[in-house]
């Protein structure tokens, strides 16, 4: 059933437009713009019905700030008014309105609108789906779900254009042709699908990640310009390449070659190319299975491509995680999509080891909250860092919404946590600021089950 968000200040008219609707929705209420804006941080209904003349702020001002976030842009809104100037209702469409409504309204011909605005929404939706389909296949390669020439092409120099730097790799798969020759097509396109897994695991969102065709493929790895991390890239890229093939039963028949190019921000997309690609032409002519850079090949340095050819070990990898290391006691704080990651390796924990994880959900009420004092985002700041130094480094947490903060306490049972949440709570009220402003909060705990 599709969900409504009625919001208007007059719980009358809140009451009759739920009633109207309530047969064919879910129709849910606010009875301001700030709660409307609160509630879409964490629920997404499929269309909107706002009243404009609301206190505080007016339904036009709510709508502008709804159309202006990227999540909630696309939500149909309808405005609902007594005023039947003819100037407020091209206001209303100006703001990103769908429809308008004039109060009193009449139910039937409240549902029929609501109904062909939805109507109709859903298949802008059908449209755009489809379209992004066609033009996502259009730039990406069958075999391996990497991006195509065109894409690399359209993209990096997007990127070169506006000033990003990084590394090329052109890559070639060494002895290719005649493993396909011998072991068949079957096999070919399996090595192609490894080699493309290779380069996923060395690349993140921000890369380009492509395959020109045949065994050539390219990576830029967006803002990667120091050589020690690029190199330990491509080596990394060579060894896990050569893992999959020993692990296919094809351990030293096929190999990689690597030829980078560091770009500050001089080249455009043709001359990056050209110079990778060269690079990647001097490592076929001596010896293969190798990366190297295309400054050290035109400096003319003393360095064979055997003595480049190496990897990072464990006393490398172990110094550079410490480097990294977050020297901040306490709770880890991260951002939600990150949280997301920590809870599903959290869930595998649970499930594989029968591990204990408590799920916490610190909740604020801003409802009598006097915010001359204090406002809802330096009240969150505060819970955030009371959170942070009130427990081990082993938890994480992070900021749900405007009024919600979560936490996942590891290896604690549901008793240890309730305890935990409440020494928290008691550090929170400690604070002069919070007990001043009159803010109000609590909590939920349940533990992490199986998958």
């Amino acid at each position: 059933m599709k969900s409504i968000l009625i919001v208007d200040d007059d719980s009358i008219n809140c009451l009759l437009a739920k009633h109207a609707l309530a047969q064919d929705y879910r129709a849910l209420a606010v009875k301001s713009g700030k709660d409307a804006l609160a509630f879409l941080e964490n629920t997404i209904p499929d269309l909107i019905l706002m009243d404009i003349e609301m206190p505080e702020m007016d339904g036009k001002e709510v709508v502008r700030r709804i159309k202006a976030c990227e999540k909630w842009a696309t939500i149909p809104v309808v405005f609902l008014t007594a005023d039947v100037n003819p100037m407020t209702e091209a206001e209303c469409l100006q703001c990103g309105a769908e429809d308008y409504i004039t109060k009193p309204f009449v139910p039937d011909v409240m549902r029929s609108r609501v109904a062909k605005i939805l109507e109709a929404h859903e298949f802008r939706k059908d449209l755009q789906m489809e379209l992004e389909k066609k033009t996502l296949k259009s730039l990406t390669d069958a075999l391996t779900g990497l991006n195509n020439r065109d894409y690399l092409e359209k993209e990096l120099e997007k990127l070169l254009q506006t000033g990003h730097t990084g590394t090329l790799f052109m890559t070639d798969l060494d002895n290719f042709k005649s493993m396909n020759d011998t072991y068949g097509h079957m096999v070919g396109d399996e090595v192609l699908i490894k080699f493309a897994e290779s380069l996923r695991h060395y690349s993140d969102e921000k890369d380009i990640v492509c395959r020109l065709g045949g065994d050539e493929f390219v990576a830029f790895f967006t803002d990667v310009t120091d050589k020690e991390i690029a190199a330990g890239k491509a080596a990394g890229i060579i060894k896990l390449f050569a893992e999959k093939m020993g692990a296919l039963g094809y351990a030293g028949i096929v190999s990689v070659s690597i030829g980078a190019k560091i770009t500050t921000g001089d080249e455009n997309f043709e001359e990056l190319y050209s110079k990778a690609d060269e690079t990647l032409y001097f490592v076929k002519e001596n010896g293969k299975n190798a990366y190297h850079f295309y400054d050290d090949m035109k400096s003319g340095l003393d360095v064979t491509l055997s003595e480049i050819n190496t990897t990072a070990d464990l006393d490398d990898i172990h110094r550079m995680m410490l480097d990294s290391q977050d020297d901040n006691k306490g709770a880890f704080h991260v951002e939600y999509e990150e949280f997301k990651i920590i809870y599903d390796f959290a869930l595998r924990c649970v499930t594989r080891n029968a591990q204990k994880v408590q799920t916490l959900l610190f909740t604020l009420d801003y409802s009598d909250v006097d915010q001359s004092k204090l406002t809802p985002e330096s009240i969150m700041d505060i819970l955030k860092d009371t959170v942070i130094t009130s427990l081990r480094t082993v938890d994480t947490g992070t900021k749900y919404s405007s009024s919600q903060y979560i936490v996942l306490l590891m290896d604690t049972d549901n008793e240890n946590g309730k305890s935990v949440a409440e020494r928290v709570l008691n550090k929170f009220y400690k604070n002069e600021k919070i007990t001043a402003a009159g803010v109000k909060a609590s909590f939920d705990i349940q533990a992490m089950e199986q998958a």
